[in-house]
């Protein structure tokens, strides 16, 4: 048994709580246009796309979990820490639950967000999402202590990573691959649990 699955077993001995996130986060969307980014600005700017732009305002000062509303939908996700601005169709989950580390929460949407919205789904893809699909996503509460142990894996799992990227560049790509499957089959298993999510509502 792993250090998580101890702790979860001791801390959690009735299973672990779900919450959806409306009782857990603000959610939100930007009011900024590609067309107000600055190139060279001090001031990262989310758009739909993996890597953000500059601009020289923000709109919000604080760690949230950014995705877009179209395009890439279930693939791109992005924390912050600090200023940004955000275009007007990405969301910004800002948690306010003292319950939820939001890195936990990133990395959770990142291991289970894009299966949620495509079970609900009347095709084979999702082009948009609107925030009360956002909302009725259910997050695992595990206790703080469970949520920082999971947090110091999957981050020095990701460090291994981005460090193998900027070193292996295409001669290595094969070991890239291999590391990035691991991370996620690691990452997954790390943020599986077992109890059935409360269902506060009805399908998307």
């Amino acid at each position: 048994m792993s250090r998580i699955e101890e702790l979860v077993e001791r801390l959690c001995p009735d299973g672990v709580k779900f919450e959806s996130v409306d009782m857990l986060a603000e959610v939100g969307t930007g009011n900024s246009d590609r067309k107000d980014a600055v190139e060279g600005g001090p001031c990262p700017f989310y758009v739909r796309s993996q890597k953000p732009i500059a601009i020289d305002t923000y709109q919000f000062d604080d760690v949230s979990i950014i995705i877009p509303g179209e395009g890439g939908i279930g693939d791109i996700f992005h924390i912050t820490h600090g200023k940004y601005a955000l275009h007007q169709r990405a969301y910004r989950i800002h948690f306010t639950s003292a319950d939820i580390d939001t890195q936990f929460a990133y990395y959770y949407f990142s291991s289970h967000f894009k299966s949620f919205i495509m079970s609900r789904a009347v095709s084979a893809t999702v082009t948009s999402i609107r925030k009360p699909m956002i909302l009725k996503f259910q997050i695992p509460l595990p206790p703080l202590v469970v949520q920082h142990e999971i947090v110091k894996i999957l981050d020095t799992f990701t460090n291994l990573e981005a460090e193998l990227e900027a070193e292996l560049e295409a001669e290595l790509e094969a070991e890239l691959e291999a590391r990035r499957a691991q991370y996620e089959h690691y990452r997954d298993r790390l943020l599986s649990f077992n109890e059935t999510p409360r269902r506060s509502g009805g399908s998307l």
